[in-house]
């Protein structure tokens, strides 16, 4: 397959010098992804391109393994992806890490099978096209498409995949196979509301000593930081905008784990792509300033990097997206339902 892709490209090139192919349709040339996997009583599987399937369907062999492959034709572009593996988890949660441009991601030789996927275009070309991807899990079959980073398949059920599809198209094109349903399913999303209630709970009871309880106390906020399929907990705490704070939580080993603050006050939170998962932005604006800082959490700890510090003028707007992150009072436990 690479070798047919390396010969076309070196044709095309061949005939644009000469004149046969205008400039203007090679400046159209559009990223083509290829993909193969590691299929339990088969090994690895021959490279197939957008859209087609690879790993089997009806005969209950799980993947193994997976390798990507991106022909970006000219764009600064690249490919990142990571499994979530029997008996090891997330890669990105290991020193295995994200794979790119073609390594392996999964295991051979072990036995142990994918149950979930990840995968996400990067470089500075990296907005103008959407990655989507769907998998064949077992006992659910085909599930929806997740696009950009989010996760596909399951976690906590013990299920393997089977198969998967992958489509590369610009970013303003659904995928050519429209279809509906759950892309990730994770068991141990109860677990985690339940685990996200008590926090509020002892948030808004703590707030309500030191200042007084109020219907208007603790307002919180779900969003997926690192995108691994469980949203972090963020919780103003305070007694007004003047010293409130972000107290941030993530669940880990079955249980609510505190990893940070960031400043609170006159502050609203928007997702960069979406409003529940992938690049967190934190816009604080008050008295025409603003300052505007990228939230991550890596290695344990919530780390904020400011972008953005600017007066805004009389009649401008202040920073905003099309992905504000959704947020209620204690009091209402309606996004832990």
């Amino acid at each position: 397959m690479k070798n047919i892709q390396k010969m076309t490209i070196l044709l095309l090139s061949l005939l644009l010098i000469i004149g046969v192919i205008p400039a203007s349709v090679m400046a159209d040339a559009y990223p083509s992804i290829s993909y193969c996997t590691h299929v339990q009583n088969v090994g690895w599987q021959n490279y197939v391109g957008s859209g087609k399937m690879s790993g089997t369907e009806g005969m209950s062999y799980r993947l193994e393994g997976i390798k990507i492959n991106l022909d970006a034709q000219g764009y600064d572009l690249g490919i990142s992806y990571q499994t979530h593996i029997q008996n090891i988890g997330w890669e990105a949660d290991t020193n295995r890490g994200w794979k790119s441009n073609d390594a392996m991601s999964g295991t051979e030789g072990l036995g142990y099978r994918l149950e979930a996927i990840q995968i996400k275009l990067t470089g500075a070309d990296a907005d103008k096209f959407n990655i989507y991807y769907k998998v064949h899990a077992q006992n659910i079959g085909w599930m929806g498409w997740a696009k950009n980073g989010e996760p596909a398949g399951t976690a906590g059920y013990g299920y393997r995949l089977e198969g998967i599809k992958i489509v590369i198209s610009p970013a303003n094109e659904d995928p050519p196979e429209l279809g509906s349903g759950t892309a990730f399913k994770d068991a141990t999303i109860p677990q985690f509301k339940e685990a996200y209630k008590n926090v509020v709970y002892q948030l808004f009871v703590q707030n309500g000593k030191t200042y007084g309880y109020s219907q208007y106390a603790c307002p919180y906020s779900l969003f997926d930081i690192d995108s691994n399929g469980i949203p972090e907990l963020f919780v103003k705490k305070g007694s007004g905008e003047a010293n409130y704070e972000y107290q941030i939580y993530t669940f880990e080993n079955g249980q609510a784990k505190f990893i940070g603050t960031t400043n609170g006050g006159h502050s609203t939170l928007f997702g960069k792509t979406n409003a529940a998962s992938g690049e967190l932005l934190l816009r604080t604006a008050h008295m025409s300033y603003q300052r505007i800082y990228e939230v991550s959490y890596a290695n344990g700890a919530i780390a904020t990097n400011m972008v953005v510090d600017e007066y805004v003028p009389a009649g401008v707007d202040y920073f905003k997206t099309d992905y504000p992150v959704p947020w209620a009072y204690a009091r209402d436990t309606s996004l832990l339902n």
